[in-house]
């Protein structure tokens, strides 16, 4: 079990894992527990670049899988998508009120298929990405949060079984830079500032795409991926926290108190109902 974050820590624990994998398996047995393990990632000497990002899942044996790959499981190009939600911008826009860049064909097939300009090329499209992720359009964007009790929240929320929920810990920089193969996945962050969805500075949101040049072009691909990797012990480190999903109403009334809920984080009439639904119906047992 992993004990700090120091950099010179980042192997995986004794799980029978391959040396310097990238991806450490932590279980615990309650929520305190869980409480000790994440302020294992608090450092206060960490660079302002260096984060820490965190997500939950209700269930801890579901992958890692964007919204994008649970709605189709073919590789995706990313010209291809990006001039899909060219095609649906003004739809968007005009029941929003809001005016967002949209991709142009020309500039998407030319930095989609170049390889030193992508990442900064796919970036540039960050705002309007992150709004269809909040949105619930189906997104290569896997989203994380600054909070590890945000994570925790979404992790236990739905978590109505007798397995384990799961939360996830990112650590992309633990040095100053990435290396890696021309031809191998790789992960590109967005975040914290940028101008989108409100929902995103709510729930303190950060993003990753995973993507690899394939055939001449970036395609979208799974981040376990990289994170199955054995090489770069230093770069795209993964820990993956499990607990007890029968410590679920413990963790929503801790939530509550601290009023962290489904009207705060999504800031919308269904969100209220829903958190007067949690309040009377789960947390009065």
């Amino acid at each position: 079990m992993a004990t700090s974050m120091s950099d010179d820590q980042v192997e995986t624990d004794s799980e029978g894992d391959e040396p310097n994998k990238r991806t450490t398996i932590i279980r615990t047995a309650s929520w305190e527990e869980f409480e000790t393990e994440i302020k294992k990632f608090e450092d206060p000497t960490r660079k302002v670049w260096d984060e820490v990002w965190f997500r939950g899942q209700a269930d801890a044996t579901w992958p890692l899988l964007t919204t994008l790959e649970r709605r189709s499981k073919k590789t995706q190009a990313v010209a291809d998508y990006l001039n899909l939600i060219s095609e649906i911008e003004p739809a968007i826009g005009t029941f929003t009120g809001n005016q967002f860049s949209r991709p142009h064909v020309p500039d998407v097939e030319r930095f989609c298929r170049e390889y030193d300009l992508f990442d900064n090329g796919l970036r540039e499209h960050a705002t309007y990405l992150a709004h269809l992720r909040h949105g619930g359009f189906p997104s290569p964007l896997l989203d994380w949060t600054a909070s590890p009790y945000v994570a925790a929240y979404f992790a236990f929320h739905s978590a109505r079984h007798d397995g384990d929920v799961a939360v996830y810990a990112y650590r992309e920089w633990a040095s100053r830079f990435k290396v890696g193969g021309s031809d191998e996945p790789h992960i590109v962050s967005f975040g914290p500032l940028f101008r989108t969805h409100k929902r995103h500075f709510r729930q303190q949101s950060r993003y990753t795409a995973c993507v690899q040049f394939i055939n001449g072009q970036w395609c979208f691909r799974p981040h376990e991926l990289v994170f199955s990797q054995t090489n770069q012990p230093k770069q795209d480190l993964l820990w993956k926290i499990s607990i007890p999903a029968s410590e679920r109403l413990k963790v929503l009334r801790f939530c509550e108190k601290v009023n962290l809920n489904e009207f705060t984080l999504f800031d919308s009439e269904e969100g209220l109902l829903e958190q007067q639904a949690m309040r009377v119906f789960d947390l009065r047992t």
